[in-house]
């Protein structure tokens, strides 16, 4: 059994040789209290409670073998200003202008090395509005968000009630595209179908935005995106068999940033997300029938028969998350009424408003609020959240009376969970 002492003196062995304290903003070689998890190769969270409660100890005033933090010596340029520093504004226009140095050498290296380019696709001809014919026109729309490839939910963890990893994954992936080929031609059999829209809203792979994801991901964030971009690929050729044009559009999501925390510069061109949609658009350069959208916004417009339709991850709707039995309901509708406000004062109120984020499938008017890939997670349980099958919206833009038809496709057949194994004599349990 480890000991107090031996604890201590991992992590603080860990923070000399350059590894950061617990809750450090710094990233440095990684976390103290991870690698000295590893080393005396303990359970995942077990030595993050301890130090909890060690924090507590100190707090109150008790015995303790809180670590000395202080031990972690920040690399050389990167050491925290002093108090002197801090009240100088001299200090801080240098700090500016080489943070805007290194923000612009980054910029460089994504158009450059990383071939994400500042292109501005024009949506193509056949989304546009025309005259009436003898049978109105019509578009279909998926919106394919919040895939979180790479993300493992143990079912153990929720007591059976869900599971989720790379296989399954790409099992549901299938079965949406799977649906989309089969339901769309039923809804669209008296009109004259256009083609599709394949909207990636974001969140396609789980990322290692917190120290909790890069230990329990079954793949690493450039191994995610590979897998994406091949289902994507292989979903595209699948369309091509039933409607003949797509159009993808792309927005980034939180999960999918490559940033230690979320910024308000750059965001779309740090993110993986939009790094799937240019390895996608790659593969189907020299194919007329397929057109991108990729820009440099959090945000899409596309114009749609005469409609406007918004796409974004929904992260960044100026709301919070859920409330009380409400829950993520209320920010949704919140979120997407300022959406609707900001737009209309730029004169292109949307007619649509397509975004995940939230893991909760709703049509609250105009709008369609994503369900995920994952369904029921470790996160939601702590949150006491309601079940939810993993969905996603597909849904049937009509030239005339707008959206006409809608379903939430579930990627998985809705069943009883089994009872959770239990050691209960049968005596006592009957």
């Amino acid at each position: 059994m480890t000991t107090d002492k031996q604890k201590k003196e991992a992590i603080e062995t860990c923070l000399r040789e350059g590894f950061v304290p617990y809750r450090s903003e710094q990233r440095g070689k990684g976390s103290a209290v991870l690698e000295a998890t590893r080393r005396l190769k303990l359970n995942k969270n077990t030595l993050t409670d301890w130090v909890r409660a060690q924090d507590a100890l100190a707090n109150r005033g008790d015995k303790n073998f809180l670590p000395d933090w202080s031990l972690y010596e920040a690399p050389e340029g990167k050491k925290p200003p002093t108090r002197r520093e801090l009240h100088d504004s001299a200090y801080w226009r240098r700090r500016a202008q080489g943070v805007e140095k290194e923000l612009a050498a980054v910029e460089q290296m994504l158009e450059e090395i990383g071939g994400i380019r500042n292109l501005q696709v024009a949506p193509p001809e056949w989304l546009l509005k025309h005259g009436l014919g003898k049978r109105n026109r019509a578009v279909l729309s998926m919106l394919f968000t919040d895939l979180h490839m790479g993300e493992v939910v143990d079912p153990d963890e929720i007591l059976g009630l869900n599971a989720f990893n790379p296989q399954i994954a790409a099992t549901r992936v299938r079965r949406f595209f799977d649906a989309v080929c089969e339901i769309g031609p039923r809804w669209a059999a008296d009109c004259k179908v256009e083609g599709l829209l394949l909207n990636l809203g974001g969140d396609l792979i789980s990322g290692d935005i917190h120290e909790e994801l890069r230990i329990t991901n079954g793949l690493t964030s450039h191994e995610q995106v590979r897998m994406v971009v091949a289902l994507i690929i292989a979903g595209i050729k699948l369309l091509l068999k039933v409607y003949k044009r797509i159009h993808v559009s792309s927005v980034p999501g939180n999960h999918a940033r490559t940033t230690f925390k979320p910024t308000a510069k750059l965001y779309s061109k740090l993110s993986y997300d939009t790094l799937i949609a240019h390895m996608v658009a790659d593969a189907f350069a020299g194919d007329p029938r397929v057109t991108f959208q990729i820009g440099v916004s959090n945000d899409c417009i596309i114009p749609v028969l005469g409609y406007t339709a918004f796409l974004t991850h929904g992260d960044k709707m100026g709301t919070g998350g859920g409330q009380g039995f409400a829950g993520p309901l209320l920010p949704i509708v919140r979120g997407t009424k300022k959406v609707e406000a900001q737009q209309a004062r730029a004169q292109r109120r949307p007619d649509i408003i397509m975004h995940g984020h939230y893991h909760h499938s709703a049509n609250p008017g105009p709008v369609f609020s994503n369900g995920a890939f994952p369904g029921y997670s470790e996160y939601g349980n702590g949150l006491r959240a309601s079940l939810e099958l993993p969905q996603q919206w597909f849904f049937l833009i009509h030239e005339t009376w707008g959206v006409r038809e809608r379903a939430e496709i579930k990627l998985e057949t809705p069943a009883v969970p089994k009872r959770p194994a239990s050691s209960m004599p049968k005596e006592m349990a009957a």
